[in-house]
């Protein structure tokens, strides 16, 4: 299609959405999202799960606008519970809570939510832009990425445990390490050997993702504050604000993420853009570029808005990018869109190259649900936000409790298991004694999250090259991130050695 024929269908796309009956749709799937993803363990793909029954006679105009709005505010939803609770309701918003909940301390959770929330929809403008511009060369690009590629991507990706050490750069790889091997766990994928299992039967499916982010941080951080309390700290969970600008997104905060969006943005698209990775990635690698281009990275993780619009604008960008595999190719780009594609074959739609000739119109009446779900989103967001920072100021006799029932009940409700919440106990305690020792939580996060995508890759390139380790050098691109690697190494050693001088100067 050419540019006029691209813009004239996305304007009749447009027309389509508007129509009041679709906008209740639209709505709809924005509001179940937002509460989905606001649940610590019930995340954005539960939430698409649990809307695709709804569609089954809805046009595919309106189940697929609804689903994308889902998927789109599940992910943002997410950010609410990690800024006014320090506990992310989905993966995508780990990298969310240092500075999310760092601003909430300071009185500042609703500068702090406003800021996740336009990060957020700019992100995913910007993505869903991309999506309609470059679906097709982005995807086939994407194409050429095979298993060794993906190996060397995924090493450049451990580089961000360097990052997100903290002060003892040992402590932090120690704990990445900590995360590689708990992504060990389960049935090996080539032999179908139980490792690491314990003759637990649910573990011979691995770990989830969700339960180990609830106990490791939600728990974790629980605990924590029980402790405090104990210590006789008995006030609100979070203070109230101090000044007006507490409450603004200000044109200060303006001028100090617009370059962060659009950096993050651009991570999120990359990685949205080749399958298996997911947002949960995107928010730390976007979180993790922020820090390092930042004139002051040591104010990471204290509560600042760049850390929150780093990681927010990187996860959200997925929503849309993610959209380009499925669409071109009929490759999911996460468990999410993999979901989505139950939800085409419902509506008797194959993604793939040919849905672009049997139903175009289709395809831009989703690219125009994708943008417009943004609108919708920080609509809902702005006239209701209020109401989540009330909740969150709640005495600690109140918030505990309901926190913990919240995490018990969405662990739960992941596969019904019992064992789901002992193993959410053991990574409690395991995320306790971590922050007790000073230990970054988030680098087991980051190993656990490449464990599998690292493992998989590495190996199915050793088997398809017979065991020659040159396959791992065989590409102009694994030379790429070869050398990318090596630059994101030396930038991250020799900034901790400036912050070390810099400290023993003081």
């Amino acid at each position: 299609m050419s540019a006029g024929d691209v813009i004239s269908t996305l304007l009749v796309g447009f027309g389509e959405v508007i129509q009041p009956e679709n906008l209740i749709y639209l709505a709809g799937g924005v509001l179940v999202g937002l509460v989905m993803g606001a649940i610590p363990g019930l995340t954005a793909t539960m939430a698409i799960a649990l809307v695709i029954p709804l569609t089954y006679y809805l046009t595919p105009t309106q189940s697929l606008i609804m689903l994308l709005a889902a998927y789109n505010a599940g992910t943002f939803g997410g950010s609410l519970s990690a800024i006014l609770i320090a506990t992310p309701g989905t993966p995508a918003a780990a990298a969310t809570v240092a500075d999310g909940y760092g601003l909430a301390r300071k009185g500042q959770a609703v500068k702090a939510i406003k800021t996740a929330l336009y990060s957020s929809c700019l992100g995913c403008l910007f993505s869903s832009i991309v999506l309609i511009i470059v679906a097709q060369p982005i995807a086939k690009y994407a194409l050429k990425f095979g298993p060794a590629e993906y190996t060397i991507l995924m090493v450049f990706s451990l580089t961000i445990i360097a990052s997100a050490a903290g002060r003892s750069l040992i402590k932090g790889i120690l704990g990445g390490f900590l995360g590689l091997l708990f992504g060990c766990v389960g049935t090996d994928s080539l032999f179908t050997i139980p490792r690491l299992s314990f003759g637990i039967l649910k573990l011979y499916s691995g770990i989830d993702l969700v339960v180990m982010l609830i106990g490791s941080l939600a728990v974790a951080q629980l605990l924590i504050q029980v402790e405090e309390v104990a210590k006789g700290r008995t006030e609100a969970q979070l203070p109230k604000p101090k000044s007006k600008d507490d409450n603004r997104f200000t044109k200060e905060d303006l001028k100090s993420c617009w370059k962060t969006w659009i950096r993050s943005s651009f991570i999120g698209c990359g990685i949205g853009a080749l399958p298996g990775l997911g947002p949960a990635l995107a928010c730390f690698v976007g979180y993790d570029a922020a820090k390092r281009s930042s004139k002051h990275p040591e104010k990471f993780g204290t509560g600042i808005v760049e850390g929150v619009a780093a990681a927010e604008a990187a996860n959200n960008a997925v929503c849309g990018a993610n959209m380009i595999p499925l669409l071109s190719l009929g490759v999911p780009g996460d468990t999410g869109a993999a979901v989505l594609i139950g939800a085409f074959l419902v509506q008797g739609l194959t993604p793939g190259p040919l849905i672009f000739k049997e139903s175009p119109e289709t395809v831009y009446n989703v690219y125009a649900g994708l943008i417009l779900c943004n609108l919708v989103l920080l609509v809902i967001v702005l006239l209701t936000y209020r109401l989540f920072a009330k909740v969150s100021r709640l005495e600690t006799t109140i918030i505990f409790p309901v926190v913990a029932i919240f995490c018990v009940v969405g662990v739960y409700a992941l596969s019904s298991s019992l064992t789901d919440i002992w193993v959410m106990l053991f990574f409690a305690v395991i995320g306790y004694i971590l922050m007790k020792f000073d230990f970054p939580p988030v680098t087991m996060l980051i190993g656990f999250i490449l464990s599998p995508i690292f493992e998989a890759n590495f190996r199915r390139a050793l088997t398809l090259s017979d065991g020659n380790f040159s396959t791992f050098f065989s590409s102009p691109l694994c030379w790429i991130f070869w050398v990318a690697t090596a630059l994101s190494m030396y930038v991250i050693l020799r900034g901790k050695r400036r912050n070390k001088n810099l400290q023993d100067g003081l």
